[in-house]
């Protein structure tokens, strides 16, 4: 089947500078070789959280709300129903609290804001975030884990060593909090 170009323009998903994931050229509408092989991504949780932050990435570029990302990248994956409800929640929380999560992320990542994080640690740090906040039956060390495991998967080592610091201060930020009370 060939897509056509506002279908391929829509699904258009990769590692490239904003301005060439906003524009509308035929150049933009090629695949990038950085772009991420869904094949290899887990069907698992660790898959939701990876459709989450792609979802939230892809936002972050294109300026569409992540709930519009979201199914696709789903699909890509190919997670089950549930999967894609707690990918779904990550990528539509984080997004709606963008500003307050990026305020909170901010207090702890040292010498750098979230607008100077690259994009994908940035993304990871709010679905983890989220992650901490809506679901505390997961254990911590699980989010943070995973948070520093997308990092090395989707961007860098020196990135997964920010995201591990800043997740590492705001957990032992909380843990002093729940000592002293």
């Amino acid at each position: 089947m060939v897509a056509t170009a506002e279908t391929e323009s829509d699904r258009w998903l990769s590692s490239v500078t904003t301005e060439r994931a906003v524009t509308n050229s035929s150049e933009a509408l090629i695949r990038d070789a950085d772009a991420p092989d869904f094949g290899a991504i887990p069907r698992d949780k660790t898959g939701s959280r990876a459709a989450a932050v792609l979802a939230l990435y892809e936002s972050d570029l294109t300026n569409r709300p992540a709930v519009q990302c979201i199914e696709w990248v789903s699909d890509e994956i190919g997670l089950s129903k549930k999967l894609r409800r707690f990918a779904f929640s990550l990528a539509d929380h984080a997004d709606r609290e963008r500003i307050r999560i990026d305020r909170r992320l901010n207090r702890y990542s040292q010498h750098r804001t979230m607008a100077e994080a690259s994009p994908v640690a940035r993304n990871i740090l709010r679905a983890a975030m989220v992650e901490l906040d809506l679901y505390p039956k997961t254990k911590v060390a699980v989010v943070v884990s995973e948070a520093v495991k997308l990092t090395q998967i989707f961007d860098t080592q020196r990135a997964g060593r920010f995201v591990n610091g800043v997740l590492g201060a705001i957990v032992r930020d909380a843990e002093r909090d729940e000592s002293s009370s």
